[in-house]
């Protein structure tokens, strides 16, 4: 059971690079269009720490099946602490601030 859990995990992290990368895109022809400052760039760091984050997740995950000649190192709290949450928490921190940065006027746009 914790292997297939550690796939959907991982599944979940791709789909947010996937969600990244389109809106590193989207972003980029959008601010071309309304003369933005070049952020979109950020998208990318943040889909590399989330990449860390899923190569850690990918590294648990194979510790996981086969727990027999794994490192101590990756038995270690801090660990996937360090490697997994902390970037992933970065990475969407940054990927949060750059998509209100881009798109908060679909919020606040109000139609009198």
């Amino acid at each position: 059971m914790i292997v297939f859990s550690s796939i959907l995990g991982a599944l979940a992290t791709i789909s947010l690079l996937v969600l990244f990368f389109v809106l590193a895109k989207l972003s980029k022809r959008f601010g071309g269009v309304v003369k933005m400052e070049p952020i979109y760039w950020f998208y990318y760091v943040a889909m590399g720490t989330a990449g860390l984050s899923l190569l850690t997740q990918l590294i648990v995950a194979g510790a996981n099946i086969k727990p027999d000649n794994v490192p101590p190192i990756i038995q270690n709290s801090w660990f996937l602490f360090f490697f997994y949450y902390l970037p992933l928490t970065i990475g969407v921190t940054i990927g949060a601030h750059i998509t209100w940065r881009y798109w908060s006027w679909l919020v606040t746009e109000r139609n009198l």
